[in-house]
């Protein structure tokens, strides 16, 4: 029996290369803001600098996380579950930093 060599396996794709990337940047990027968020909360919001860096941080990840996404859905017949995971999360929390640094400029 003889298959050709254009033959498309839709159940056994390879996971796209920039997918880990984009999941681990988001992943740290999750945990920079969780940690933000617990020093500002103990301290009442006065957190200081070490605050704001890990949220400028965690804002920096994100977006490079969305980058990594988009890197990885520009790859051909490859499986994106791992990207859409990370680009997913990646998206929420550059929307959650956006709106916590407007509330906080219009505040």
């Amino acid at each position: 029996m003889k298959f050709s060599k254009n033959r498309i396996s839709y159940v056994k794709n390879p996971v796209a290369k920039n997918s880990f990337p984009c999941l681990g940047l988001s992943i740290v990027s999750l945990g920079l803001g969780a940690a933000a968020m617990y020093i500002s909360v103990t301290l009442a919001g006065q957190g200081g600098l070490n605050t704001g860096a890990l949220g400028f941080s965690s804002l920096v990840f994100a977006l490079m996380s969305l980058w990594y996404g988009f890197l990885s859905f520009r790859e051909k017949e490859r499986n994106y579950i791992l990207a859409r995971i990370g680009a997913s999360l990646g998206g929420v929390l550059v929307i959650v930093w956006l709106v916590i640094i407007i509330t906080g400029i219009f505040r």
